[in-house]
């Protein structure tokens, strides 16, 4: 009985396991009957080899999914056909069927027809939707130029017009759709094609509202997807443009408007520059803006530099009162200055963004002055207080790239005195010249102190990887040291005139290499006191400098005692600055050895205190 009942309960654990596996069979019958059946299912062999083991025919069958799938031979079909159409209308035109500006209106409508469809098909999503937009604006593009160029069916305005609306109407179709291709067909389009027509006298306004048209386009374009090439593309274009205008304006700067060509529009040169620089503007801070706290593009950064310097020049060569172009474009610089004030205060991190418009407002301020003052000279205390300004704001809000440009625009403003003293010579500045160096050299010395005092912020990125040190604010002490020279020989020059009987220009030759090698010296006393060798290494460079003067240009120049002066001179400082550094390695040494014996002392101290 015991034998019987196990058989039984085996039996039915069998029956389940069977009914149990029907179900699973039947389940995956179901499931097989869903899905198209490979061959080797088909065969009866494994599913699980057939999925390792493709077939040799999926290869070419992929081919033709990529081709038919993907649209891409319906795309190529689809704009033969509609290339044929346009060839048609162009072959009735050009047989004397059809008259020139009734094909150029058919053609226009059919262009026009195209991008309307491109339009319908965006919004349903259809793959062929680009092929609509592309070719209707192309279509547009080639025959208005076409029907002005070679038919003369269009005015200039209405070439321009209808351009200006073909842009605008596949950026719109872009914007509802989300999709870039379109813009950047319209600005590019726009761009070349409106240059072409009539060059090269085309009528300037016209073609450059054009043109700014299609910057704001390239602008908008990117924040689709990021794309500066067209933008810049765009910029150049309208510069270059830009810059011829002015060419041929330069032709008639004496001359009475009225005289001017009207083709020339001379009395656009001010809205169009203001319109133009306006929108530049704008553009580079909405991007910093926009941009927050992250790393903004190097066209936004460098826009502000750009525009200023092309619109200050532009007017500048096209009226004949400078001091007022100077005044204008020195309220821009300090405009610029406040936005870059109002920048900081979002409080993000290094301020990003206000060294640009630091920057373009200190460079307009260095274009400005000199025609608002008459003369560049009176403009260089200024620019060197506002040096020492922009590096004060760079320590508040920890923007290194304006530390730069303080230390860039204090070295100009040294080129700037070397210029005016060398050019016009020092015998016509006695008295400016003195008073200008002997200010910028307080500055400049006064800048160097404060930089020594306040270090570059950590934060800073330029400081922190390429100058830890700050060793580029020896610049700064470099063009202090320059402005109290050309300050020294104007007091000097002054001096020799006392003397109507010496020979000026042998002696002021020999003055300089004394004066050259006397810094020298001083500088290197006060290093080896000081023990800076920052102060040293400016020391030597000095030293340098007299040696090079001396031998390479008072030996050619001078003689007698002048000469005997100048190369005495240089030796005593080449004595005095060798035993400093004589001095100096034997300083070095003696503390080197203090300190090794003091850390072997403090090691005695520490194994008895152990013992």
């Amino acid at each position: 009985m015991s034998s019987h009942s196990q058989f039984e309960s085996r039996f039915r654990d069998i029956d389940q396991q069977i009914e149990t596996l029907t179900q699973r069979v039947a389940h995956l019958e179901e499931t097989l009957a869903d899905r198209p059946l490979t061959a080797s299912v088909r065969a009866g062999t494994t599913p699980v080899k057939a999925a390792t083991a493709p077939a040799p025919e999926e290869a070419p069958n992929r081919v033709l999914n990529m081709l038919g799938g993907s649209s891409l031979l319906p795309r190529i079909a689809t704009l033969c056909f509609l290339l044929v159409i346009a060839l048609v209308l162009r072959t009735l035109t050009d047989s004397g069927i059809l008259d020139a500006q009734i094909g150029s209106v058919i053609g226009m409508v059919y262009a026009a027809v195209l991008m309307f469809i491109g339009w319908l098909q965006y919004r349903k999503n259809d793959p062929l939707a680009p092929v609509f937009s592309i070719s209707g604006g192309l279509l547009m593009f080639s025959i208005v130029h076409e029907s002005h160029a070679r038919f003369a069916s269009i005015s200039s305005e209405l070439a321009y017009l209808i351009l200006a609306l073909t842009g605008m109407a596949l950026s719109v179709t872009s914007y509802q759709n989300q999709v870039r291709l379109p813009i950047l067909l319209g600005a590019l389009g726009m761009c070349l094609s409106s240059v072409a027509i009539d060059w090269p006298l085309p009528f300037f306004p016209y073609l450059l509202l054009v043109l700014w048209l299609s910057i704001l386009m390239s602008c908008f374009a990117t924040r689709l997807k990021r794309c500066s090439w067209l933008r810049i593309f765009t910029l150049v274009a309208t510069l270059h443009v830009m810059t011829v205008w002015w060419l041929k304006l330069e032709k008639y700067t004496n001359v009475r408007i009225d005289d001017i060509p009207a083709i020339l529009a001379p009395g656009w040169v001010y809205p169009i520059t203001f319109l133009l620089s306006g929108t530049l503007l704008a553009m580079a801070l909405f991007g910093i803006v926009r941009s927050g706290g992250e790393r903004i593009s190097k066209f936004d950064l460098t826009l502000p530099l750009i525009n200023v310097v092309w619109a200050h020049l532009f007017l500048r060569y096209q009226v004949q009162n400078i001091e007022v172009i100077g005044a204008l474009s020195t309220l821009v610089a300090f405009f610029h200055f406040g936005i870059a004030w109002k920048l900081a205060q979002r409080k993000l991190l290094r301020a990003p963004g206000t060294n640009a418009f630091t920057m373009a407002g200190a460079i307009l301020l260095c274009l400005a002055l000199p025609d608002l003052f008459g003369n560049i000279l009176y403009a260089l205390p200024l620019l060197s207080l506002v040096a020492l300004t922009v590096n004060y704001f760079a320590d508040r809000w920890h923007s290194g790239g304006m530390r730069l440009t303080a230390y860039l625009l204090q070295v100009v403003v040294t080129i700037g005195i070397i210029w005016v003293l060398v050019e016009d010579g020092v015998a016509d500045h006695l008295i400016d010249g003195l008073v200008v160096s002997a200010i910028c050299g307080l500055l400049s010395i006064y800048h160097y102190r404060y930089c020594r005092k306040n270090p570059p912020a950590e934060e800073s990125q330029l400081f922190s990887q390429f100058d830890s040190e700050d060793q580029s604010a020896i610049s700064i002490l470099l063009a202090g040291l320059t402005n109290g020279f050309f300050m020294t020989m104007v007091l000097v020059y002054q001096g020799l005139l006392l003397y109507p009987d010496a020979q000026i220009e042998v002696a002021f030759t020999a003055i300089q290499s004394v004066v050259i090698n006397g810094v020298a010296m001083v500088i290197m006393s006060l290093a080896l006191a000081w023990r800076n060798k920052e102060l040293r290494n400016v020391a030597i460079l000095i030293t340098i400098i007299g040696g090079l003067k001396v031998f390479l240009g008072d030996l050619l120049s001078i003689s007698g005692l002048g000469l005997v002066v100048s190369v005495f001179s240089f030796g005593v400082a080449a004595s005095l600055e060798s035993y400093a550094l004589t001095r100096w390695q034997k300083l070095e040494s003696w503390e080197k050895r203090k300190q090794t014996d003091a850390g072997e002392n403090s090691a005695s101290e520490r194994s008895k205190t152990s013992e």
